[in-house]
């Protein structure tokens, strides 16, 4: 695995990135496939050897991480591969594309949080929370935030507030101030200027509580501003020594709480849409030398990231194809790194993605040696077979969809997308909707970390069925209605799926963009086109899909799919952009 290897004490410059071996949990551990890795002020400081701690060289640093549980150690529940954890690793281990954690230390992922914001959340939402539960303000009190624009402080900002205190945000930037003030602060001061707790004591008369986090001489100005008996939490020493407190303030202690308790508080309010983590810098594994600096040169406003290579992999199987090919360029577009499979690197399609950033695996769905290959070390998998009619194609796709489900098994990967079809759950009668269904159910049996999305009908289908004859185009299909998909938005969700497992791990969808009348079609074909366009319905001839067409159809929920992406595409909107290129 890659990993950033600190071998000498220094600048941000002895951070290396390099091929160290995979780690292996024992007794009482799991194995992480680490999707987010939090940077934080102290690992600065091991770095350079001014740190709490001095670290036994040479280290991989990083402390919280998130991402999904590949394999358990002795003596840990097998149930846990597969979930989605965040976690303490003890200050070492998280720069890195595999870690190990205890297996007592993880914490669920709520649902509706991403691992971005849990590992944001992670550290600094414990501390947060810890500190206010212990200074406990009170409604109407006024409360100063140090570094408020931080990790910490814009949590204990919107804390404090939702406390009912008033307060005052303290920072050294007006980015961080503006964040302060965004987040609940009613006033906000910089204290590196000259006056500035003079400004503050002159707005509130004097203060209940203080949380300090710089410490040094800002620390103590913060103290002086207490009235008597006030409550100072002295947590941190960023800009200098501890602040010792003044007898006649009080000083508040840390609570006598579960560390692992109060960050899944923190995770939870969260969740619910009452804590808000600050993300200020997200850069790839490969970028924590540049990600150390900016923390140290106090650059940042809110939360720096870690994003290592493997978590960001996915392979697209079909990548050339209408579907594959959208997911392939969508995903490459949010920021994800993709490897095509391709079974020609030197096809013109399979070049037009190599030009976008994808890199390009020769091999087939029906060569395990080169899917096994293609499918190792990457995070997920988009899996979708070739359309098949005759009964040997239809026993291929079969095949073909058990062979990627089972190596995204044995390779252990984190999440598998599966195209399948729309009614592929119900009794039809269809033969091809059959075997989707089978792949299907093998994925369930499994126990795969899995979404399946079930596509209608596809509107590039319509491309072919209505060729112009003569003077006028003639669209001829057996159906009154009809509901219609996008490439692009089977692409959104299969993309959505990867970044949002929380939401759709385990959940089956059926996907139409929109449900449109023969008529209705042919009148978008005039309006785009200019050719005069008329619907046939037609019989079915004794084809069953076609029968099941006019039966019952599609039943995709297009006003709930809609509500999740605003974005979906009309018929028309696809069909001027496709007769646009």
């Amino acid at each position: 695995m890659r990993a950033v290897v600190l071998r000498e004490i220094g600048g941000p410059g002895s951070l290396v990135v390099e091929e160290v071996p995979d780690p292996v949990p024992g007794p009482g551990q799991v194995l992480v496939e680490v999707a987010v890795a939090g940077v934080t002020f102290v690992e600065t400081q091991v770095r350079a050897g001014r740190g709490p701690r001095a670290a036994e060289l040479p280290a991989v640093l990083g402390n919280g991480v998130a991402g999904t549980v590949l394999a358990v150690g002795e003596g840990v529940d097998a149930a846990l591969t597969g979930s989605l954890v965040v976690t303490t690793l003890g200050g070492y281990g998280g720069y890195a594309e595999l870690a190990v954690a205890a297996a007592e230390d993880l914490i669920p992922v709520p649902a509706g949080l991403s691992p971005r914001e849990a590992v944001a959340l992670l550290a600094d939402g414990r501390t947060a929370v810890g500190l206010v539960r212990a200074a406990a303000p009170r409604p109407g009190e006024w409360v100063l935030v140090e570094a408020a624009g931080g990790g910490v402080g814009s949590l204990l900002v919107q804390l404090a507030r939702a406390a009912g205190a008033r307060v005052v945000g303290a920072a050294g930037s007006a980015d961080k101030r503006d964040l302060a003030a965004r987040l609940g602060a009613e006033l906000t001061v910089d204290y590196t200027a000259p006056g500035w707790a003079d400004e503050v004591r002159a707005a509130t008369g004097g203060l209940d509580v203080v949380f300090d986090g710089v410490g040094g001489e800002i620390g103590a100005q913060a103290q002086d501003l207490l009235k008597d008996g006030g409550r100072l939490s002295a947590y941190g020493m960023a800009g200098g020594p501890m602040t010792t407190p003044d007898p006649r303030v009080t000083a508040v202690a840390w609570p006598a709480a579960d560390p692992r308790e109060l960050a899944s508080e923190a995770l939870e309010l969260a969740a619910a849409g009452r804590l808000r983590p600050t993300v200020g810098n997200v850069l790839p594994l490969e970028s924590a030398a540049e990600a150390h600096a900016a923390v140290e040169a106090r650059a940042i406003t809110g939360k720096s990231l870690l994003l290592p290579a493997r978590a960001r992999t996915i392979l697209v199987t079909g990548a050339t194809g209408n579907q594959g090919g959208a997911v392939a360029r969508t995903l490459l577009a949010r920021g994800w790194t993709v490897r095509a499979l391709v079974r020609d690197p030197a096809s013109d399609a399979a070049q037009a993605l190599a030009a976008l950033g994808a890199t390009l695996a020769k091999g087939d769905l029906d060569d395990p040696a080169s899917l096994r290959a293609a499918m190792t070390g990457v995070h997920g998998v988009f899996s979708v077979q070739a359309l098949a009619v005759t009964a040997e194609e239809l026993a291929r796709e079969v095949r073909q969809g058990v062979a990627v489900a089972d190596l995204a098994a044995g390779l252990g990967l984190a999440h598998l997308v599966h195209s399948s079809v729309g009614g592929a759950e119900r009794d039809t009668g269809i033969e091809h909707f059959a075997g989707k269904w089978a792949i299907e159910r093998h994925i369930a049996e499994l126990g795969l970390r899995a979404t399946v999305l079930r596509p209608t009908f596809f509107m590039t289908n319509l491309l072919y069925y209505a060729e112009p004859a003569g003077d006028e185009r003639v669209i001829a299909l057996p159906f009154r209605r009809m509901q219609l998909v996008a490439p692009e938005d089977i692409a959104h969700f299969a993309a959505e799926a990867f970044e949002r497992p929380e939401e759709y791990a385990g959940r089956a969808l059926e996907i139409a963009s929109e449900e449109l009348t023969g008529a209705e079609i042919a009148a978008v074909y005039q309006r785009v086109t200019g050719t005069p366009t008329r619907f046939e319905q037609t019989a079915p001839g004794g084809e069953r899909m076609y029968e099941w067409f006019l039966e019952s159809g599609y039943q995709a929920d297009i006003a709930a799919l809609r509500a999740r992406h605003p974005g979906l595409r009309t018929f028309e909107s696809f069909l001027r952009d496709r007769l646009a290129r």
